[in-house]
């Protein structure tokens, strides 16, 4: 299995700052001044992956496309989307900066047209992706794609389910294992937030980084790569070495038990980021000092 590509676009949402790939994108010493590859880059370095991939001799790969980073709650949309219909926001920022506490020429932020950008480049590294595995399949290879784009857009909370006149003619609603479907709320991908009660009020599907899953989070995307491993053939079995049955399925209660983000979610959330924004102001405050006495 290859997931890889998130990180060549996931700082434009992690630093919010959408710096495109110039020469130096291929050096381990100069990369890192770049938030987002251009897709030729991308494709320049996806090919050199792809090479040694076809060399291990496995007898089914599965390569994952890259999730389009700016529905993670990591930067949070501000306000209302930038026109009816739209899938972006025309601000995106710290999950912690409130829509009224948000002023883009002090906060640190994407505009929509950035986001409008990064995603098609995403876009690009995924047919990009989706070329090798053709290319590889027409050689005698049995390589597949598992559209893990396409699972982050149809949970897409603010993008999608909460904005009907924003869906593509393609999208449909993401069908939850119904152990996750039975939990109130009912888990999605904006922040984790408590309740106040021991439960959660908002999020569930992502961690509090904003950025990687929760362990139920994993679970849909573990029960996704097992359908793709069972059309490739790939037998599941039981301790005892007999083989499974389709469906073959995660235990999500079992998840659910483990997942404490989930179960027993932390209920200081929504003060915690608060003191995030005191941290944030307070390190700009203190770059700011910083370079004026150097």
């Amino acid at each position: 299995m290859v997931f890889l590509g998130a990180n060549n676009a996931l700082r434009t949402v992690t630093d919010l700052k959408v710096v495109w790939s110039g020469d130096g994108y291929d050096d381990l010493a100069r990369k890192g001044g770049f938030t987002v590859w251009r897709p030729d880059h991308f494709s320049s370095e996806l090919h050199l992956v792809a090479a040694p991939v076809r060399r291990i001799g496995a007898r089914h790969v599965i390569w994952t496309t890259v999730p389009h980073v700016t529905i993670p709650p990591v930067a949070r949309g501000v306000g209302s989307k930038v026109a009816p219909g739209s899938r972006c926001f025309a601000y995106y920022t710290r999950p912690w900066i409130s829509d009224r506490g948000f002023d883009p020429r002090r906060d640190p932020n994407i505009t929509t047209d950035d986001a409008r950008a990064v995603d098609s480049a995403i876009d690009q590294y995924n047919d990009a992706i989706v070329g090798e595995v053709r290319a590889a399949r027409t050689a005698g290879l049995d390589w597949y794609v598992l559209d893990a784009a396409g699972v982050l857009d149809r949970l897409a909370q603010r993008r999608y389910i909460d904005d009907p006149d924003a869906r593509p003619a393609w999208w449909q609603p993401y069908p939850l294992p119904e152990q996750l479907q039975a939990l109130d709320p009912v888990p999605d991908s904006r922040f984790l937030t408590g309740d106040g009660r021991g439960g959660r009020a908002t999020g569930g599907l992502f961690s509090l980084d904003g950025i990687h899953p929760t362990t139920a989070g994993y679970g849909i995307l573990a029960q996704e790569l097992i359908g793709v491993m069972r059309r490739a053939g790939v037998v599941f079995r039981f301790p005892d070495g007999s083989a499974r049955p389709d469906p073959v399925g995660v235990d999500f209660d079992r998840l659910i038990r483990r997942d404490t983000l989930i179960d027993r979610p932390p209920q200081n959330v929504t003060s915690g980021l608060a003191i995030l924004g005191w941290a944030d102001e307070a390190l700009d405050l203190f770059r700011r000092g910083a370079f004026l006495r150097h």
